[in-house]
């Protein structure tokens, strides 16, 4: 009796024994991810002075994982320095492609090597001109209307790789003195289309394709800043405010490179798990006086799979701001006093779900000189002590 249930007791050990190291083993698999990132000078930059590989090489070490990043210069060599809508929907749907050079690759060839391919465009992808109304998916006119018609086409193409992750960059914005304010619009407009509709038009799921915004990192989203341009690359993002390089400077990079790392990372285990990463939402961009009662609201973010688990705000640049309640959905402070000029204050929103994928969104508050006004003081709620009261009295 006692040698049977040892048997018994050793059969169960040795079989859980062998799930526990089946799970292992899948996991490890998991883990083993390849990641192609194609771009040009914009996107190389982000790559090498955002650190990303580095970030990915500490994110491996720290949590186990086996994430190897390559980046390639996409399409070069015999195609012209293009990689804009058109030049992805030549290339990989209209047959320009030559999987037996790097330089044009197909991307069936590239799925077959890599579990994750990021393509991006360059910031002439911005210079959106007006359109007819009506679109061709051949042309390279860059309109709204034909770059919808090829994003659609390449959608199609990648939902049928089900295996392979896919990550597109939102448009690189122009730098002010390279564009002018309908083309900025056009292309702001455009990428809120990717952000918010590319995915959901259809009413058809697109499990493999995500969005990484990086205009939302680096294009100046405030109407009225107090340097730059809206819809163009902010003000403290550019290499020169005298010239027109619409390249972004080093700053942009260093502010882009951890949060492009942390996003390709969260789409793979969101992947790998079924768990959707969560999306910060930090707000809208404000502008208040010293003294004045400010609130951060991150309420607007959201977890596809449920509750959201955790908030951090956090201050990353500007007069120092004491934050109330910097780990709820909204939090607070009284803006500081900032001398004799404006100053711009910036905040973090991280968002986190049950699962720990987390998120991040930035958003800046405007801290205007000056007492703000008394709402109980009829001088100031009209305007001051310059200003005056006019009846109109009538018989």
């Amino acid at each position: 009796m006692l040698k049977g249930n040892f048997s018994a007791q050793w059969i169960g050990c040795t079989g859980l024994l062998l799930l526990l190291l089946l799970a292992s083993a899948q996991l490890a698999l998991a883990a083993d991810e390849e990641i192609l990132f194609l771009h040009h000078s914009t996107g190389r930059n982000v790559y090498l002075e955002g650190d990303v590989p580095e970030w990915i090489s500490d994110y491996n070490n720290a949590n186990g994982t086996n994430y190897q990043i390559q980046e390639r210069s996409y399409p070069t060599g015999s195609y012209p320095w293009h990689n804009y809508p058109y030049d992805y929907w030549n290339l990989w749907i209209n047959g320009a492609c030559d999987s037996s050079d790097p330089d044009i690759e197909c991307l069936d060839s590239m799925a077959a090597d890599y579990d994750v391919i990021i393509f991006k465009h360059c910031f002439p992808g911005s210079d959106i001109v007006a359109g007819t109304g009506t679109g061709s998916v051949d042309s390279r006119t860059k309109t709204l209307e034909n770059y919808k018609l090829q994003y659609r086409a390449l959608r199609d193409l990648m939902d049928t790789f089900t295996d392979t992750i896919f990550i597109v960059w939102t448009l690189p914005p122009r730098h002010r003195l390279a564009t002018n304010a309908d083309n900025a619009a056009r292309a702001a407009q455009f990428v809120n289309w990717v952000k918010n509709n590319f995915l959901t038009e259809d009413g058809q799921a697109h499990p493999n394709i995500f969005i990484f915004d990086f205009w939302g990192i680096v294009a100046e989203q405030d109407p009225n800043p107090p340097n730059g341009e809206v819809n163009c690359l902010k003000y403290e993002f550019e290499r020169s405010h005298s010239s027109s390089d619409s390249h972004p400077n080093t700053l942009a990079n260093e502010t882009a490179g951890p949060l492009f790392a942390e996003r390709i990372v969260n789409v793979i285990e969101s992947f790998q798990t079924g768990n959707a990463a969560p999306t910060a939402d930090a707000g809208g961009n404000q502008k208040v006086s010293e003294g004045e009662l400010v609130t951060l609201d991150g309420s607007g973010s959201h977890d596809p799979d449920g509750n959201i688990a955790g908030y951090a705000w956090v201050q990353i640049s500007g007069a120092t701001a004491a934050l109330s309640s910097p780990n709820s959905a909204r939090a607070s402070f009284t803006a500081p006093e900032v001398g004799e000029s404006d100053e711009t204050l910036e905040f973090d929103l991280t968002v986190t779900d049950s699962e720990g994928l987390s998120d991040t969104d930035t958003c800046q508050v405007l801290v205007e000189t000056g007492e703000p006004p008394d709402p109980n003081d009829p001088q100031e709620s009209n305007g001051g002590s310059g200003g005056c009261l006019l009846l109109l009295l009538s018989d």
